[in-house]
C-alpha cells in the first residue's frame, strides 16, 4: 500500500540482514456479539458512585468465605462461563430490587472477582467466616458496619438457579404483606417419614398410607429451598433470627432446590445451568454476526525503531484493523538471572541478553509518542504486559491490555491487570485446561484467545476447534484467535468457526533480524487479512435456520424457472 509521504522511511540495516532465507509464501494472513470499543467502556459501578433502585436501605448481602472445605474456593467456581457467586448476585442487580448489593467474604481473591464485577465489598471478620461460624454472626458482622441497611436479603451463592423474577416477586410479597421475613421454598410431592429411636418403627409424617393419595389430588409440601431470605434489620435486631415475626413465603420452580455443597452438586448444576443459559441465551446467539476485530500484533518487530514501528501502525490502520498492539516489559524483572549475562550476537553487535532486551524496549516517552499517533489516525494501540511494572505503565495511557499465553499461570500478574484494565484479552497457548480455568476464575477476561505457541505453527496442530469448545466453556466471554502459523486460510477458518476478534503478528519484511519476524504476515497480507476475515463475517452473519432466498436469486427464478400451471 501508498503510505503517506509524511512518515519516515524504512528502517535501515543493521536490521535488515544481508541474506535472505527461503520461506514460504506468507502473504497475508470479523463478530458474534462485537464489543463496545475498550476506551468507551465504563468502569464497574460500586456503592459509592450510583445506587440501583429507589429502594433506599434495601441492601443484597451473598456470604462468600474462602475456607469451604467440601469444594474449595467454590464460590468463584465456574459455572457455565461465570463465578457461581455471580450468577446470584447478578440477579439481584438486575432486579432493580436494592439499593446495594454486597460480597462479604475474609478471601482476596473473591474479593477481587466481586470489585471486578462491581459488586460492593464487605471485608469480613474471619471469626465469622470459621466452619463452625454461623450465618447468622457473618449477617450480624456485616449489619455493625452498615447502619443504613433497613431490609436485608441474604442470598446463597450455591443457589446459582435464582432469577432476578423471583428476586422481584418476592419483594413485592413482601412489601405488600409488610412482612418481617421472608423464606423462599419450593414444592416437593414426597411422602415423609419419622424413625422412632426407642423402637427403631417408622411412622408417615405427612399422609396416611391407607388413604395414599395420588399426585394430582395432593398439593404437596412446601420445603425451604435456602435460595435467599428477606428480613427488616429490627426484626433481626430482636431475634437474631433471619426468619422470625410475621413471615412471608416465595415458591420457586422445583430445580432451584438444587444447592452446591459436595462435588456431586458443582456436576449437576453445571448441567442444568447451561441447559438454562443456552435456552436463554437462544435469541442473542442467532443474532448476526457483524464485524471481527483484528489486531496487529508489531510486538518487538520493530527493533525499537521508533520509525518503523509507526509505519506498522499505519500500516494496520491503512488495512483496516482497530488495534495495533506492542509488547511491554521490564528487562531487569523479565529476564531471568541465568540469562542476563549470556552474550548475543545482534544488530548492535555482541552484547549481553540483557543489554539486547532493553535495546528493543521503548521508554515511556516513547509509549505515550505511540498511543497519540495511533490517536491521530484514529486506530487503538495498546500492549501486552509481562510484569507490574510494565502494568502501571501502560495503565496510565490505555484502558485496555493482554496477558500473554507465557504468563496465563501467573494469577497474581493477571489479578493485577484486571484491577488496572477495564477491558483484558488473554491468550491461551502453552497452557493446560486447568491452568486457562484458573486464569479465567482469577481475573474474568472479556476476551479469551485460543492459540497455539509454536513459531511457527503446522496447520495439524492448531486444534481449530477448540474455539467451539472455548465458546460453549465461557459464554460470558468474547472468544478469539491469536495465530502463529503460515498464510491465511486457517485464520479465515478461525471466523468461520466463531472466533470474534483475530489477532496476527506483523512485520514489515519478514526476513528482518528477529524472532517472531519468520511467522508475521507483511504489509500486502495484512490487506488480504482484514479483507478475507470481513469477506467470512458476511458469508457467516446468518444463524441457522431454514434457507433464505436472496434478491439476486428472485430474479434467477424469475428467469430460468418455468411458471408452474394452474
Amino acid at each position: 500500500p501508498h503510505l503517506p509521504s509524511a512518515l519516515p522511511p524504512p528502517s535501515p540495516p543493521p536490521l535488515i540482514p544481508p541474506l535472505r532465507h527461503p520461506s514460504p509464501d506468507l502473504l497475508g494472513t470479523s463478530s458474534r456479539n462485537p464489543q463496545v470499543e475498550p476506551t468507551h467502556l465504563a468502569a464497574p459501578i460500586t456503592e459509592q458512585e450510583e445506587t440501583m433502585s429507589s429502594n433506599s436501605g434495601v441492601y443484597a448481602l451473598c456470604l462468600a468465605r474462602g475456607g469451604s472445605k467440601g469444594i474449595p474456593k467454590k464460590n468463584i467456581a465456574l459455572i457455565a462461563g461465570k463465578p457461581l457467586l455471580c450468577w446470584c448476585m447478578d440477579a439481584a442487580v438486575e432486579s432493580k430490587v436494592f439499593d446495594k448489593v454486597f460480597v462479604s467474604t475474609d478471601c482476596s481473591e473473591i474479593a477481587g472477582v466481586a470489585k471486578k464485577h462491581g459488586y460492593g465489598v464487605h471485608d469480613r471478620d474471619p471469626a465469622t467466616a470459621t466452619d463452625k461460624a454461623s450465618s447468622e454472626s457473618g449477617i450480624t458482622d456485616f449489619l455493625k458496619h452498615h447502619p443504613d441497611c433497613k431490609v436485608l436479603c441474604l442470598l446463597q451463592a450455591t443457589s446459582p438457579l435464582t432469577e432476578a423474577a423471583d428476586l422481584a416477586k418476592a419483594w413485592e410479597a413482601f412489601s405488600k404483606q409488610n412482612a418481617d421475613s421472608l423464606v423462599t421454598v419450593v414444592r416437593q410431592h414426597r411422602f415423609l417419614w419419622k424413625v422412632d429411636k426407642a423402637t427403631g418403627l417408622a411412622a408417615p409424617v405427612n399422609y396416611k398410607p391407607e388413604k395414599r393419595p395420588r399426585r394430582q389430588e395432593w398439593d404437596g409440601e412446601l420445603i425451604e429451598n435456602g435460595a435467599f431470605y428477606f428480613f427488616t434489620v429490627e426484626s433481626y435486631n430482636k431475634t437474631g433470627s433471619r426468619l422470625s415475626g410475621k413471615i412471608v413465603a416465595h415458591e420457586m420452580s422445583a430445580e432451584t432446590f438444587t444447592e452446591i455443597d459436595e462435588p456431586c452438586d458443582l456436576v449437576i448444576c453445571r448441567e442444568l445451568m447451561e441447559k438454562r443459559w443456552g435456552e436463554a441465551k437462544v435469541g442473542a446467539a442467532n443474532s448476526k454476526r457483524s464485524e471481527c476485530k483484528i489486531i496487529a500484533e508489531i510486538g518487538i518487530n520493530h527493533n525499537g525503531d521508533m520509525a518503523l514501528c509507526k509505519k506498522l501502525i499505519m500500516s494496520a490502520k491503512v488495512a483496516g484493523c482497530q488495534y495495533a498492539k506492542l509488547q511491554k516489559r521490564n528487562p531487569d524483572v523479565c529476564v531471568p538471572e541465568a540469562q542476563k549475562s549470556k552474550m548475543r550476537d545482534t544488530p548492535w553487535g555482541r552484547i549481553t541478553y540483557l543489554e539486547y532486551k532493553k535495546k528493543i524496549e521503548f521508554d515511556e516517552k516513547q509509549i505515550v509518542e505511540l498511543i497519540e499517533f495511533g490517536k491521530s489516525i484514529n486506530i487503538i494501540v495498546f500492549a501486552s504486559v509481562w510484569d507490574k511494572d510494565s502494568v502501571d505503565l501502560m495503565a496510565k495511557y490505555t484502558k485496555i491490555s493482554k496477558i500473554p499465553s507465557a504468563l496465563i499461570t501467573d494469577i497474581e500478574l493477571c489479578k493485577y491487570a484486571r484491577e488496572k484494565f477495564e477491558f483484558l484479552i488473554i491468550s491461551t497457548g502453552m497452557s493446560t485446561e486447568e491452568d486457562i480455568d484458573t486464569c479465567y476464575a482469577a481475573c474474568s477476561p472479556d476476551v479469551v484467545m485460543h492459540t497455539n505457541s509454536t513459531y511457527p505453527c503446522p496447520s495439524k496442530e492448531l486444534n481449530l476447534k477448540y474455539i467451539l469448545h472455548l465458546k460453549k466453556k465461557y459464554p460470558n466471554a468474547v472468544i478469539g484467535y491469536s495465530g502463529h502459523e503460515f498464510g491465511l486460510g486457517t485464520t479465515f477458518a478461525a471466523v468461520a468457526l466463531g472466533a470474534d476478534w483475530v489477532e496476527r503478528h506483523v512485520t514489515w519484511d519478514r526476513y528482518m533480524w528477529g524472532s517472531d519476524q519468520m511467522s508475521s504476515v507483511e504489509v500486502p497480507g495484512l490487506l488480504k487479512l482484514v479483507k478475507g476475515c470481513t469477506d467470512v463475517v458476511d458469508a457467516t452473519m446468518f444463524p441457522p435456520g431454514k434457507r433464505k432466498i436472496f434478491k439476486g436469486e428472485l430474479k434467477k427464478m424469475e428467469s430460468l424457472r418455468k411458471k408452474q400451471k394452474n
